[in-house]
């Protein structure tokens, strides 16, 4: 009874183990946020489904305006919990069926599928600019500062702007440069 039991707390830890580092694969170890790998399959997977069922989706390319000022101002620490709380924000944002992913640094993918109107991703967008522009409330250098942080999306649609996942993030990467501008 003893081996079992020493064999059952060791393939359940070995379970935990392997969850741990599915999820560390899969997920930005700052935000928790689906990273680059999950939203590339995520997105190829909204693509087939999309084509199937004659559907829309989109993707949105979020980038912070003036992040970098935050980290030299107020250090790494604050910019770390700003992009936390961008994530946040992000996540309550969208729908619970979408895909919000950290993409690196201080920018975001969001993948909005299923749409069946062109009038809903415009909607979504002013809902997610709102949202990134909720103040944070951080520990800086200098002890708790409340800080506000804009944003410019880029958006590609399927099947309109690209039939590939790299296509689609590429588009809206580029959208989002011109609405930097």
């Amino acid at each position: 009874i003893r081996e079992r039991t020493l064999i059952d707390h060791q393939l359940a830890a070995a379970f935990e183990q392997e969850e741990g580092s599915r999820q560390a694969a899969l997920h930005d170890q700052l935000t928790g946020l689906s990273n680059r790998v999950l939203f590339h399959d995520r997105l190829e997977h909204g693509i087939a489904q999309a084509t199937r069922h004659g559907w829309l989706l989109a993707v949105m390319f979020v980038d912070l305006n003036e992040f970098k000022c935050i980290n030299d101002t107020h250090g790494h620490q604050a910019g770390d919990a700003v992009l936390k709380s961008i994530a946040l924000q992000l996540t309550h944002t969208t729908r619970r069926e979408d895909t919000v992913s950290r993409h690196g640094g201080d920018e975001f993918l969001c993948l909005i599928t299923p749409l069946h109107e062109h009038k809903h991703i415009a909607m979504i967008a002013a809902k997610v600019l709102v949202a990134i522009q909720v103040p944070c409330e951080v520990r800086g250098r200098d002890g708790l500062v409340k800080l506000w942080v804009g944003g410019s999306i880029g958006i590609s649609v399927f099947p309109k702007d690209g039939a590939s996942a790299a296509e689609l993030i590429r588009r809206a990467d580029d959208a989002m440069y011109v609405a930097k501008e």
